[in-house]
């Protein structure tokens, strides 16, 4: 009568059980540890089979049930002496990862939230009939500001009704990797931020909204010195904002005032603003300052929008840099002031924009008055 062979049980416990013994780290066949059997070999034993047999139980099993699975082999880790002393453990010198992510994850919100409302604030005017919006362009605090120029202009914006103000950034020269500059220059640091002070806190100026320039954030320490001196919690910020002017009647004005907005051209000085006009978001005024040079257009866009374009020419007027270059030196310009009615009905008329602060100032006035304001 022929051998039956093993049943299929018999062979599935033989398969798995060798497999169990590659996990236990028993090498497979093929392979040896010394002092140590194989998987095959102590799976035959813990079955109390005759070793002779071993491999003819192993190919009636695989034929009977399926193949072992020899990559299940997990070599054991070579035994280590044992150390000759203890080494202290200290505790962990933070919170946990993820205690350190829950708080990371908390102050992104915030900061998100913050850079968000940054976008499209509102600054709500509480007073009736015509308003001046002043763009006072690059100041350049120090030696190389038109000083008479400025006081004039600051003098203007302080008494004149009606008017806030907009610093476009550059508020000093604030040499930062160029910082040998300071060796041409009859200025220090500290003599520079006194100056700053008094232009954010003393000067009279109503700023509604205040930019850091790329002199602004050269050295660090200007920019976090001017936020720390915001007493007044004048909205300032890095190189753009976009804000709405909202008047008590209901109406608004939109803002888009950059230190300098993406695009140049030698053929256009507005090449940017007309840019930002076409590409981004709407506005009524898009304005600049950073070349040292200003231009004016108003503009009806093909989609209806009448907008006004601007770059202020600032206040800086002896630049090495610029006459070295050839660079043209603007006269007029320094602040930009755009009159806002925001009664009138027509799109043409509700904002008037002036390259001199004082005769813009006085048609301010004169519209107040017409106003009965």
């Amino acid at each position: 009568m022929p051998n039956p062979g093993i049943s299929k049980d018999v062979a599935k416990e033989f398969v798995e059980l060798v497999e169990q013994k590659l996990r236990e780290g028993y090498a497979p066949v093929g392979e040896s540890i010394s002092n140590r059997d194989g998987a095959l070999a102590a799976a035959c034993k813990q079955l109390k089979l005759p070793t002779g047999s071993r491999n003819s139980r192993l190919e009636a099993s695989e034929r009977k049930y399926r193949k072992v699975d020899w990559g299940q082999y997990k070599p054991l880790e070579e035994p280590q002496e044992k150390p000759t002393f203890d080494l202290p453990v200290f505790p962990d010198d933070d919170i946990e990862v993820d205690a350190i992510l829950d708080h990371l994850s908390r102050r992104f919100e915030k900061k998100l939230a913050n850079e968000d409302a940054k976008t499209w604030f509102d600054v709500n005017v509480r007073i009736d009939g015509p308003v001046g919006l002043a763009v006072v362009g690059d100041p350049h605090l120090g030696t190389h500001c038109n000083i008479p120029l400025l006081r004039r202009d600051i003098e203007i914006m302080s008494q004149t009704e009606g008017i806030m103000a907009v610093n476009i950034g550059d508020t000093a020269d604030n040499w930062g990797r160029m910082i040998y500059l300071y060796a041409e220059d009859d200025i220090s640091k500290p003599t520079e931020r006194k100056l700053a002070r008094w232009f954010l806190r003393d000067a009279g100026v109503p700023w509604v909204v205040w930019l850091h320039g790329n002199h602004d954030t050269m050295h660090g320490e200007l920019s976090t010195f001017l936020k720390s001196e915001n007493v007044a919690q004048i909205p300032m910020i890095d190189w753009r904002a976009k804000f709405k002017l909202r008047f008590p009647g209901g109406g608004e004005v939109k803002i888009d005032a950059a230190h300098n907005h993406k695009g140049t051209s030698i053929y256009n000085r507005l090449h940017g603003q007309k840019r930002a006009a076409l590409f981004d978001e709407d506005a009524d005024i898009y304005v600049a300052g950073h070349h040292h040079t200003w231009g004016l257009t108003h503009e009806e866009m093909e989609d209806g929008r009448v907008v006004w374009m601007g770059r202020a020419r600032g206040y800086k007027w002896i630049d090495e840099y610029a006459t070295r270059h050839n660079f043209h030196r603007d006269e007029y310009g320094s602040t930009i002031l755009f009159v806002i009615d925001p009664e009138e009905g027509s799109a043409v008329k509700r904002i008037s924009a002036f390259a001199d602060l004082e005769e813009g100032a006085d048609f301010l006035t004169w519209k107040r008055k017409k106003a009965a304001l």
